[in-house]
């Protein structure tokens, strides 16, 4: 049975080789997981249809591959009995026999034997100990081997196999007593698409950054007072996320420069609202679209993003679920973002940065108070919004989530 590339979605056509969760030769049962594939927008899992043996595999981890290609074969078999006791036997003694290993520090083996009475394998039982806690240090190690019948490049192997064992506290801090050891990992085939993205904007965009401050102590009142009876009645915990969309459609409608893009000399105005909420995933950062925003209500948007949030968490969001935005919100504040110029996210004209929220003295009428105070950032193409513009929309954010009743008259 041949295991094919399968269908990726709405205008996706190659994807990457994630990581083989089967290897060739390995006995598989049907709905098994054979592997992942990563395409721009989320990681896909391919399913075993079949018991059998999976005999083949074409394409390894990291190579590009189009839709309909033959990933690999797989050998039929019904009657096939995966003993899934034994492999977690084997796992577990696996494990256990390479703690054993790394717990062993009474042999350095040239030659992974574990004969003793082998000549090959040294015992630094009787070296001098000079590190902190009587701990043996690479200059110990050095001084012992000299007295070893070994030639240097077996002395230089043994040192540098073993090196992590070594106290190196008390040496001096000479480039000779460290290794340095560095990875080279490719990118991931989003990590890619987002890198050019970003990219383009950066060099096909005027982009442009305005700031302003929120002060959010009337919002959090209100979430605070309601978020009980709100969770009570939905299930769903009540978020700043919902306010700011809402404040967020009314400011686009006012401003429909905002929600616009540019494609060539045109610029296109959308009369739909779709906001692409930037969320970070285990494959990297994702912006699933929460669409028609000015339609719903705060516990559907609350819903749709905890949704989108949780699927993009587990690697099961597809990417029909991230396209079609018109605007951004990215939120920096969940891990401690005070402040930062968020890059625009092509094809849309402009983004909004949300930040931590931090509890500041404020002048009000003459006396300082302590006010829960947020940063917010629009970034936008200047080409197409000019600052009065800009300014004006983030202004609009501000008044509406400062004074959140007004939301509900339509102010």
């Amino acid at each position: 049975m041949k295991i094919i590339v399968p269908s990726l979605g709405e205008s996706v056509t190659e994807a990457t080789v994630a990581k083989w969760l089967k290897k060739e030769g390995e006995p598989v049962e049907k709905d098994d997981v054979l592997v992942e594939l990563e395409t721009d927008k989320a990681t896909l899992e391919v399913f075993a249809q079949t018991n059998g043996i999976l005999t083949k595999i074409y394409f390894q981890d990291g190579q590009d591959v189009q839709i309909g290609e033959e990933l690999a074969e797989l050998e039929e078999k019904t009657n096939i009995n995966i003993d899934k006791k034994s492999k977690q036997k084997s796992s577990d003694d696996t494990i256990i026999n390479e703690k054993e290993n790394k717990n062993n520090n009474e042999f350095f083996d040239l030659t992974n034997k574990k004969d003793t009475n082998d000549k090959s394998v040294i015992s630094p039982s009787e070296a001098i100990r000079s590190g902190a806690g009587q701990k043996i240090t690479s200059d110990d190690l050095k001084a012992f081997l000299k007295q070893q019948n070994l030639s240097p490049s077996e002395r230089r192997k043994l040192s540098e196999d073993n090196a992590d064992k070594f106290d190196t506290s008390n040496e001096l801090s000479s480039k000779s007593n460290y290794i340095e050891k560095s990875e080279r990992v490719q990118m991931s085939r989003l990590q890619r698409t987002m890198a050019k993205r970003l990219k383009s904007a950066q060099n096909t965009s005027a982009m442009l950054t305005t700031f302003n401050e929120v002060d959010m102590t009337e919002v959090i009142h209100i979430r605070k007072l309601h978020k009980e009876a709100f969770e009570k009645k939905y299930h769903i915990k009540l978020g700043f996320m919902s306010f700011f969309c809402n404040a967020v459609s009314i400011a686009l409608k006012e401003y429909p420069i905002i929600n616009s893009e540019i494609e060539g000399d045109d610029i296109i105005y959308h009369e739909h609202i779709n906001l692409g909420i930037a969320v970070g995933a285990p494959q990297g950062l994702v912006v699933p679209v929460v669409r028609y925003v000015d339609k719903k209500s705060f516990y559907e948007i609350e819903k749709e993003i905890s949704d989108l949030s949780d699927a993009a968490s587990n690697g099961t969001i597809v990417s029909e679920q991230m396209m079609g935005a018109t605007f951004t919100i990215s939120n920096g504040g969940v891990y401690g973002s005070m402040l930062s110029t968020p890059i625009l996210n092509p094809p849309q004209n402009a983004i909004l940065g949300l930040h931590q929220i931090k509890e500041r003295a404020v002048i009000d009428n003459g006396s300082v108070v302590p006010r829960e105070i947020m940063y917010v950032a629009l970034t936008y193409d200047h080409r197409a919004i000019s600052g009065k513009e800009a300014v004006s929309f983030l202004h609009k954010v501000k008044t509406l989530i400062e004074h959140p009743d007004r939301m509900l008259i339509g102010l």
